[in-house]
């Protein structure tokens, strides 16, 4: 048997008179004559993840009648072949070019966004839900419809079909990165409820001469002020480590004092690893929720390449290139 089916639930027509069709893995069959299959409740929100990966159905799955439509080896292939189902009745038939259906996972998502809404309506820290695909991406809708339409059908290649999977392939990529952005998004919201982190006694960021490094050090000698002093720069934030690592040492050092120092103390320069300040670094590092996973060899890294950047930031490096004659 395939690996994917394309099918149409025979019992289910939306308000706008449209069939639903969609995608499902051979493991979701029930019966060998392909007239009874099983699909996911509402409660799943990641139907497509359920489809590729093949997941066995669960009790609270729902049985229905189905036919099939067109088979694929893989799941690209499927998916060209879905847009190709919601236009004709038989995907090796032509001539049915006016029935009109829709993907059901579309409706199953909305269906699923709309529940997910009412579990979190009292929420002020969800995002507005993600438009729609078609307004997000015209051009890409405008491409599908071409693919998919009666016309295209009787012209279709394979290089255009190659193409039409690439073209899912990124728009799956903006998607993942969308959710991302979401979790960042969802952070920096959850953070407006929070009172703002007080400077403790004692420090004052940046540190601008290597009395203040040497005043600072002794401080944080108090176990106290070294969390209050973490906690403080850990709130800075970042997306990955190279750019918390840029934020959180740019609110510490001055540009003209992080010249005195390196990493490891080569070259004549003082070595910031046995400061308590790497301490502070790492342990904000640790505690920002999208750089947790770090570990010290990645944090020394990224400080090695802040300081190696220190000569050419403040306008050093425009001034360092010869004036032409």
């Amino acid at each position: 048997m395939p690996s994917f089916s394309v099918v149409e639930f025979v019992d289910e027509i939306d308000p706008d008179g449209c069939k639903k069709v969609d995608i499902i893995p051979s493991e979701w069959f029930e019966g060998t004559d392909g007239k009874l299959c099983w699909w996911p409740p509402a409660t799943l929100l990641n139907v497509t993840k359920a489809v590729k990966e093949g997941t066995p159905p669960a009790q609270n799955w729902i049985l229905c009648n189905m036919r099939v439509m067109g088979n694929a080896a893989t799941y690209a292939e499927a998916r060209v072949k879905l847009h190709q189902a919601e236009y004709t009745s038989d995907l090796t038939d032509t001539e049915d070019g006016l029935i009109k259906r829709k993907a059901r996972s579309k409706l199953f998502q909305s269906q699923s966004k709309q529940l997910e809404s009412s579990e979190h309506s009292d929420s002020e820290d969800e995002l507005p839900p993600t438009p729609p695909e078609k307004h997000l991406w015209p051009a890409a809708n405008k491409m599908t419809s071409q693919i998919t339409s009666p016309t295209a059908q009787r012209v279709a290649s394979p290089s255009c079909e190659a193409m039409f999977s690439k073209l899912l392939t990124i728009v799956e990529e903006i998607k993942e990165t969308q959710k991302v952005h979401g979790k960042m998004l969802n952070a920096l919201l959850k953070k407006q409820d929070t009172s703002v982190m007080e400077v403790p006694d004692g420090v004052v960021f940046p540190l601008q001469t290597q009395a203040d490094v040497e005043a600072l050090e002794e401080l944080l000698g108090d176990r106290s002020l070294m969390s209050a002093v973490v906690a403080m720069v850990a709130d800075i934030g970042g997306t990955n480590v190279d750019d918390a690592t840029r934020r959180m040492m740019k609110y510490i050092l001055s540009n003209e004092l992080a010249l005195d120092y390196n990493m490891f103390g080569r070259h004549g320069k003082k070595k910031f690893k046995d400061l308590c300040l790497f301490n502070v670094l790492y342990e904000a590092l640790k505690k920002n929720s999208l750089t947790a996973q770090v570990n010290q060899q990645e944090a020394e890294r990224a400080l090695s390449k802040w300081f190696t950047g220190a000569r050419d930031r403040g306008g050093r490096r425009l001034s360092r290139q010869p004036v032409p004659n």
